[in-house]
């Protein structure tokens, strides 16, 4: 069995709590997806800890039903909504031990490696800040593999989206930079060193997004997507680089 992070554990049996909320409240029998991102945002931080066969076994959610939650789209019934939100929280109370505390290993000469470095990200620049190389047996990694899996789904519906203008949480120029910042920031995720300045960068434009989809009120499902993983970004940052 998989051992997660314990204060990760809480926050997400938290989260399907609110999800459970928000399915009992619904009007109708029928739900889309977007309407509970709560579900799909734990879906796929669970994802990105373990993988995909492994959650399938342990959650007994069909694959296409979880498909569903994973691309946020589709609709399904209020009870098996209900049913995956009380598989998810069975899931998780028994994940009831800390993983190993975070090990970050220095480059070789003992320090955090630095690389003073600006460069152009979809019409914007970022400030390189400091590199470090990091153990892949850790909660560090896994913390990775959680935000790269909403990062991926963020990128996935932002390239997607197909609503008119005014409905959109971002405009087109912004969906491209966006969708740059992102998949760089992914790029960097999944390679032996992480960098600060990149990652404070994707928080920046993920925080705005999910704003916008507040103030205009569209999009909440991948506005609520962006909001969790630039926290999980912010988390990472701290656990990195403090």
């Amino acid at each position: 069995m998989y051992e997660h992070p314990i204060e990760d554990v809480h926050r997400l049996i938290d989260t399907v709590e609110e999800a459970t909320r928000e399915i009992d409240r619904a009007p109708t029998d029928s739900i889309q997806i977007q309407q509970i991102p709560e579900l799909s945002a734990v879906i796929l931080e669970l994802l990105g800890w373990t993988n995909t066969a492994y959650m399938e076994n342990e959650l007994s959610i069909n694959p296409s039903v979880l498909s569903k939650f994973v691309k946020m789209r589709g609709v399904v019934r209020k009870p098996l909504a209900r049913k995956v939100a009380d598989r998810l929280r069975s899931y998780l109370k028994s994940q009831d031990q800390a993983f190993l505390q975070p090990d970050v290993m220095q480059p070789p000469n003992g320090e955090t490696k630095t690389k003073p470095k600006s460069g152009p990200i979809g019409g914007d620049t970022f400030v390189g800040e400091q590199w470090v190389a990091v153990r892949t047996a850790s909660e560090i990694k896994m913390k990775i593999g959680a935000i790269s899996s909403l990062l991926d789904s963020i990128i996935v519906q932002t390239k997607g989206a197909n609503e008119p203008a005014d409905q959109q949480v971002l405009t087109e120029i912004e969906r491209q930079q966006l969708i740059a910042i992102l998949e760089t920031a992914l790029n960097v995720l999944r390679s032996p060193l992480i960098e600060k300045g990149l990652l404070k960068k994707a928080q920046m434009v993920l925080k705005r997004g999910a704003e916008n989809a507040t103030e205009k009120g569209v999009q909440q499902g991948l506005g609520k997507l962006m909001d969790g993983a630039g926290a999980r970004i912010v988390e990472l940052i701290a656990m990195l680089f403090s």
